[in-house]
Parts: structure tokens; C-alpha cells; sequence
């Protein structure tokens, strides 16, 4: 059905290593050539089409089933409240979000928060290690990180924050990172840097379950794809965005079922892939992550 919504598509180049992506408004200091938001035909918000229009026949319908069964309709609460957050925290569209954390419900959330407010979402999951993060970092310029999880040669909680905390430490002055949300049980010890880190549910519990999307055209950045050691990563626009993930999921689901094994969506997460997840939410299908 997503065809119906994205029957083009647009690439803008990535820009080099500590050039950041524009933001919509105010000034980036050592910008090239702003990018045009708003230019191009509207396009349905993604997180919208992901998970709103599931409202009113299927709210109750299981979204994402692991350890945990979300229905859309708690989806789009828990979407809405990031969004709210990330707003209220100054992240505006156009702006950079790393996500670090594995394919989870709180990674399938972040993503699809990113898409309701226009911000770029990039996914530096899959154990990368503390220079590597680094360098992603830089590379993509995010202005925030979501992280937490189970991945990299350390799976202790504290363990994972101490490397992004290296990580941020060694990109210093390139890097643009001024909130950190961690996602993590609330008894966890981890070590948190004043003003700059919170505890995800201590912060995004706190927000409305309700966010408007943001209207969003065809030729707005809305996913990079970094690979690690790369000079760049890609940037890619709404429309392409929507079109792969047409792509992706005619290739693999021809029959609309959304039937996909976790380890198949896993080896994409892991690759910096979020489409696969977005493309079976799109068909109302549900998200297995066991």
C-alpha cells in the first residue's frame, strides 16, 4: 500500500565527515549549501502511516510480540510521548538522532518518534566499539542519543553507557550530542553525566500520549544509512525512504502478510536497516521479536 504513497523518489549526497545535516531553522557554523526542506510535493507522515491509520480498525492488534506485547494503540502513546520529549529537549526537524539500541520495542519507538517530528533518524546498533561510535557520531552530526540494550562485547547496562561515553569523550569537539536518553531498568547503576544524560522513562513518562506528525515533503532527509570505516554515510529523503521500504517488503512479503522471522529483522537492524520493521507496521502486521 505504501506504493500508493511514495511512486518516486530523491537522494541527497551525505555531507563529509563533521558537516553536519542543516537543521530547518537557525544558523550551523562551517554549512555548505542548505538543503531544501518543504520543496517538493507533501507526503503522508511515516510514523503516521506506520502507526496511526491502524487506529481505528486495529488498535488492539499486536504491533511488536516478544517479552512484551504492544498494540498499536500503546504504540502510538509511547511514540507520541519520545516525540513530545525530543521536541521539548530542542530536537527539531531536520535535527540528528542516533540510536543505539537493538531491535527492541524502545528502537522500534525511537525510530518512528523521529519520523513523527521530521528529525533523522541513524542507527548505530550492532556492537560497534567505543571508536567506531566515535566516529558515527561525527559522521552524522546527532544531536542526541537514545540508547541502552543488549549488544557489543560488554552486555552489562553500565558497561554499554561507559563505551558511548568513551565514544563521546574521544569525538570531543566534533561531536554535537547534548542529550543522552538511556533506556534501562530503573535499578540499573550506569554512569550518567549531569545535564546532559537521563533516564528514558524518567523523562519521556512525564509527556502527553498524543503528537500531531509533522507535515513532511518529498525531498526532507529523513534516515541515514552509516557504515562504519565509510568516508560518509547516505542520506536518504522522505520519498526514497518510503520507497524502499515498498521495495523491501514486496521483495520479502509479496503476499502482504508481514510475516518476517526475527533473525531476518535483526541482521537488518544490525546493518543500520530500519525499513524492514517500518515496512511491516505499514501493512498493519506485527513486529516479532522472539
Amino acid at each position: 500500500m505504501t506504493s500508493h504513497f511514495h511512486n518516486d523518489y530523491a537522494t541527497l549526497s551525505a555531507p563529509p565527515v563533521r558537516a553536519c545535516i542543516p537543521r530547518v531553522t537557525g544558523r550551523m557554523a562551517r554549512q555548505p549549501a542548505p538543503m531544501p526542506f518543504g520543496q517538493g510535493r507533501r507526503m503522508l507522515n511515516l510514523s503516521a502511516l506506520c502507526v496511526d491509520r491502524h487506529l481505528g480498525d486495529h488498535a488492539d492488534r499486536a504491533a511488536i510480540t516478544g517479552p512484551e506485547i504492544v498494540s498499536y494503540r500503546s504504540l502510538h502513546e509511547r511514540v507520541c510521548r519520545l516525540a513530545n520529549a525530543l521536541n521539548d529537549q530542542g530536537v527539531r526537524r531536520g535535527d540528528t538522532v542516533a540510536v543505539t539500541l537493538p531491535p527492541g520495542v524502545d528502537g522500534i519507538v525511537a525510530v518512528l518518534a523521529c519520523m513523527r517530528i521530521g528529525a533523522v533518524h541513524v542507527l548505530l546498533a550492532g556492537g560497534l566499539d567505543a571508536p567506531a561510535m566515535a566516529a558515527g557520531l561525527s559522521e552524522c552530526c546527532a544531536v542526541a542519543v537514545i540508547a541502552g540494550g543488549n549488544a557489543g562485547h560488554d552486555t552489562t547496562q553500565a558497561g554499554l553507557k561507559s563505551m558511548l561515553d568513551r565514544a563521546l569523550a574521544m569525538a570531543g569537539s566534533r561531536s554535537r550530542v547534548r542529550m543522552v536518553l538511556v533506556a534501562a531498568p530503573a535499578d540499573a547503576p550506569l554512569p550518567m553525566q549531569a545535564g546532559r544524560d537521563h533516564r528514558y522513562d524518567a523523562v519521556v513518562d512525564w509527556y502527553e500520549p498524543d503528537c500531531p506528525p509533522e507535515t513532511t515533503c518529498a525531498d526532507d532527509p529523513l534516515f541515514m544509512l552509516y557504515r562504519a570505516g565509510g568516508a560518509h554515510g547516505s542520506v536518504h529523503t522522505v520519498a526514497e525512504y518510503g520507497r524502499l521500504v515498498s521495495y523491501t517488503m514486496d521483495m520479502l512479503s509479496p503476499h502482504g502478510d508481514g510475516a518476517l522471522p526475527y533473525g531476518m529483522i535483526d541482521m537488518a537492524w544490525r546493518t543500520g536497516q530500519s525499513a524492514l520493521v517500518a515496512g511491516v507496521l505499514t501493512q498493519g502486521g506485527t513486529v516479532c521479536l522472539s
